[in-house]
């Protein structure tokens, strides 16, 4: 019973992969190349469904068909990457597909010539099963192929959530409200990944260490399905309204090359206080380290490294103080009783109230109503 309601969610799964794969290659006033990323993930694991499919139900006998089936399997080597790329290129908007990725394509290469080996050998009457090739090739192809997929999805998983802390720390260097582009959601469902990953993991290890309990198993297969439809139908439609509203940051270089003397980093940083406390730039909620960067006429890589070293903060904490330094001014001016804080908060820059009130405590140890009521309290103790 178990067994066939996975059948039923894997298949529901390959047409469901199909559908968003054309609805995705439909929309336009996105960017192309994170939406063909998307596509060709979605694709390759809709194809790995239907080999899987024509298999379970006979449509192609595995004896016939060996090299199709086998060569076919490597397909698996590429979902890893595929979506590996795709994070990145969400992220970063000057991302491109360089020579070098082509490195990633090594394990699924690699594969390929493995399979290739092994169905020659299965379909060839030259290797017996004391034979070194015979061994490694067929009696341990499960073995190997699985523990080799395995080994290479955790280390892109491991990768994936490098690049979204890279983004978050670029993030945060170049603009000053990031709640609506923080990418949390990517966090969120790399979690379902990672599940998917322990329960693909977990089935593997029961098979081959021949616990064969078939309801046990089919659990798992179940489970790690199920996971993966919900995890592509959400990377779909969040994925997709970010291509439209946010096109990525950039990822601008380090400072280790930099030219900038400390003259220049002191004469940088007048600058910058004078522009902040006179013409507070800060009170508008889009402001971003390039607006900044033009109104100074400061490159943009330079201004970031004055406000990391000088200041030892990022942009983002940055604006945030002068915000906080307005608001607390404004809870405690006798002529803004009237003025609520919600009111403050966005007359000050911010866009929310959860993320006024978390800057508003990592500057001042309280939140603005404890702020306000503190105030009070010393001038009625006066």
């Amino acid at each position: 019973m178990i067994q066939k309601v996975t059948d039923v969610v894997l298949i529901i799964t390959g047409f469901q992969l199909i559908l968003l794969a054309v609805v995705l290659l439909t929309q336009k006033n996105v960017k192309k190349l994170s939406r063909n990323l998307l596509v060709a993930f979605l694709l390759s694991k809709a194809f790995l469904i239907i080999r899987w499919f024509t298999l379970q139900f006979e449509i192609l006998r595995f004896e016939n068909h060996i090299y199709f089936f086998l060569i076919s399997s490597s397909g698996f080597f590429l979902l890893a990457p595929l979506l590996y790329l795709y994070i990145k290129s969400l992220c970063f908007k000057d991302f491109t597909l360089k020579t070098s990725y082509l490195l990633h394509l090594i394990p699924f290469v690699l594969l390929i010539l493995y399979n290739a080996v092994s169905s020659y050998i299965i379909s060839s009457d030259a290797y017996n099963e004391s034979n070194f090739l015979y061994s490694i090739c067929v009696n341990n192809h499960s073995r190997i192929f699985w523990t080799s997929n395995l080994i290479q999805i955790l280390f892109y998983i491991i990768a994936m959530l490098h690049t979204l802390r890279a983004y978050h720390v670029k993030l945060k260097d170049q603009y000053s409200s990031i709640e609506k582009i923080n990418l949390n959601w990517l966090h969120s469902l790399l979690i379902l990944i990672i599940l998917h990953w322990l329960f693909v993991t977990s089935r593997s290890i029961l098979s081959n260490i021949n616990i064969n309990d078939e309801t046990i198993l089919s659990l798992l297969d179940l489970f790690s399905i199920t996971i993966f439809l919900v995890y592509t139908t959400i990377l779909v439609i969040k994925g997709l309204g970010q291509l439209k509203i946010f096109p990525g940051i950039k990822e601008y270089p380090k400072y280790a090359t930099s030219k900038l003397t400390n003259t220049d980093i002191q004469k940088y940083e007048q600058q910058l206080i004078l522009i902040m406390q006179t013409q507070k730039p800060y009170l508008s909620p889009t402001l971003t380290i390039v607006d900044l960067s033009e109104m100074l006429s400061i490159p943009v890589w330079q201004l970031s490294q004055v406000i990391n070293e000088y200041f030892n903060q990022n942009f983002f904490n940055f604006v945030n103080g002068f915000r906080i330094e307005e608001a607390k001014q404004l809870l405690i001016d006798s002529s803004n009783g009237r003025k609520t804080v919600l009111e403050i908060l966005y007359e000050v820059g911010f866009n929310s109230k959860s993320a006024f009130n978390t800057a508003f405590k990592k500057h001042t140890s309280m939140t603005p109503t404890e702020y306000k009521n503190s105030h009070q309290l010393k001038l009625v103790g006066s």
